[in-house]
């Protein structure tokens, strides 16, 4: 099977295929016009992906690199396929980390952020309050002043919502799978919260998606939006 040639133009291309799929099986706006894409080589994906955030959230980058920022910097770089930033409202991927044989499975990469996309917009509460206790926790090892304790309290009030964002977009990939690409080789991608979270020592990955039957009973039921408004009323 012939290379994929990666660019801008190619996920563009595909996230207009992947978008009326994930509106159809959300219902969801996704607020296309104002998305963003950006394909980015893997040297350049902590930069862009991590470093770029902590800006968004007021954070402090320094040049020098500890131990956690290199493991987060090697997860990064090395695994992860793409990712959904809602404070710029964009969508990357990194090049080298998709399937470049796989044109299916990387609409479906793109169709699991585009759900991301749709929870942001239609829930941008359930954003908010991820990114409130991500700055608490960082901001406590950035000055040594956060305990232990406090900050898995803050991690705790998170993981439900995180569960739930990860599950929902996870059901979503799986299921346009089954019903369009039954071929499609499904790589398997996380949140950077999520993958932060796990670097820090908070639950395995696994657990980010341990809600699947609850969300799978919601769709069925076409309670979803309950169900992410009862989460953000936490």
């Amino acid at each position: 099977m012939p290379k994929l040639d990666i660019d801008d133009h190619m996920i563009t291309e595909l996230i207009h295929r992947a978008a009326p799929l994930v509106t159809q099986a959300t219902g969801w706006n996704l607020g296309l016009p104002s998305l963003r894409t950006h394909v980015l080589p893997k040297d350049q994906g902590y930069e862009e992906i991590v470093e770029s955030k902590l800006r968004l959230l007021g954070l402090q980058v320094s040049s020098e690199r500890d131990i956690i920022d290199r493991t987060i910097e090697y997860l990064v770089e090395n695994n992860v396929l793409a990712a959904y930033e809602p404070l710029s409202n964009e969508l990357m991927v990194i090049r080298e980390n998709v399937d470049d044989s796989n044109r299916e499975g990387l609409l479906l990469v793109l169709a699991h952020e585009l759900t991301h996309r749709g929870q942001h917009v239609n829930h941008p509460a359930l954003f908010e309050r991820i990114n409130h206790n991500l700055v608490r926790i960082l901001k406590g090892l950035e000055t040594g002043e956060s305990d232990i304790w406090k900050m898995r309290v803050c991690y705790e009030e998170v993981r439900p919502i995180m569960t739930l964002i990860e599950s929902h977009a996870s059901y979503i990939q799986a299921a346009l799978s089954h019903q369009y690409f039954p071929q499609a080789r499904i790589e398997r991608h996380f949140t950077l919260p999520v993958l932060i979270f796990r670097v820090l020592g908070y639950g395995k990955v696994s657990q980010y998606t341990e809600s699947l039957p609850q969300v799978a009973e919601a769709m069925k039921r076409g309670k979803i939006d309950y169900l992410f408004r009862g989460f953000g009323s936490v």
